[in-house]
């Protein structure tokens, strides 16, 4: 369906070059309504360290009622729809392509679980148009134009990301970045925009919520007030089993044991031999 201009946000009608015509699938009133919306973008070659931080955040930023936005290509972007849905959060994925195109196979799934739980698509292209190379950064300053901050999980100096980024500072958007690993090249854009003071540092989800304006709310887990050794050095970082014993003393028995208790409710996960806070 197209949207009549005389519906639309102050967002979209202050975006810069102009958009033409908005194009969606799925629950108009997620674009439209005052709800916070925070724009998730990122390195298509995610590591790890990305998605644990998309994933260990998620949770609270929905249960404040976050709206996530994002660009639907694979990496950060898809990473950030997904979890915000897994966490019975909203989001709206925007399309450098026609609003009709059919998306990959491996997309399909996604693309199908947006709509039906009343999420939203969105496309300034109608029907089938074909993606072209220059629609994505065209459609990043949509990203950028509907939210009220956008933060860049990873990116290297020359992603696309780093694109949303000079957008978010033209349209007077809060910018944030997670800080990464100097050694890492996803992480130079990120770094680069903090050392640079064009983007503020945020090391958690309450500083999102922060910079947002909102006040963080009651966290699923309060890993400061378990009084349990094991989860305080999960909390510095994954462990294995053989780490956990060495360093808490412990036979390896008992540890298998405690991350067993820890992994059935819910609160650790394990991936190639080493245990970390979910």
């Amino acid at each position: 369906m197209e949207l009549s201009k005389e519906k639309w946000s102050e967002g979209l009608k202050k975006i810069k070059p102009d958009v033409k015509n908005i194009f969606y699938k799925g629950k108009i009133d997620l674009l439209l309504d005052d709800s916070p919306k925070l724009a998730i973008v990122g390195s298509r070659r995610m590591t790890e360290y990305g998605a644990r931080v998309i994933e260990k955040w998620m949770p609270v930023l929905v249960n404040k009622g976050v709206n996530i936005v994002s660009g639907f290509m694979y990496g950060v972007d898809q990473t950030a729809h997904k979890a915000c849905l897994d966490n019975g959060g909203n989001t709206i994925a925007v399309l450098g392509w026609g609003i009709d195109w059919p998306v990959a196979t491996e997309d399909e799934e996604m693309y199908q679980r947006i709509v039906e739980v009343d999420s939203l698509i969105v496309s300034e292209y109608p029907g089938k148009t074909a993606p072209l190379l220059w629609f994505f950064p065209q459609r990043n300053r949509i990203v950028a134009g509907i939210a009220d901050a956008v933060l860049i999980v990873e990116g290297s100096v020359k992603s696309g990301s780093m694109i949303t980024a000079r957008l978010a500072n033209r349209f007077g958007k809060k910018l944030l970045a997670v800080p990464g690993q100097v050694t890492s090249r996803v992480a130079e854009g990120t770094n680069g925009l903090i050392r640079d003071g064009k983007a503020k540092a945020v090391t958690c989800a309450e500083d999102v919520l922060k910079e947002m304006g909102l006040v963080p709310g009651q966290l699923r887990l309060e890993v400061g007030r378990i009084d349990d050794p094991l989860v305080s050095l999960l909390a510095d970082g994954e462990r294995s089993v053989d780490e956990l014993s060495r360093i808490l003393k412990m036979e390896v028995s008992q540890v298998l044991g405690k991350l067993t208790e820890l992994s059935l409710c819910g609160m650790v996960s394990e991936s190639e031999g080493k245990y970390r806070l979910m």
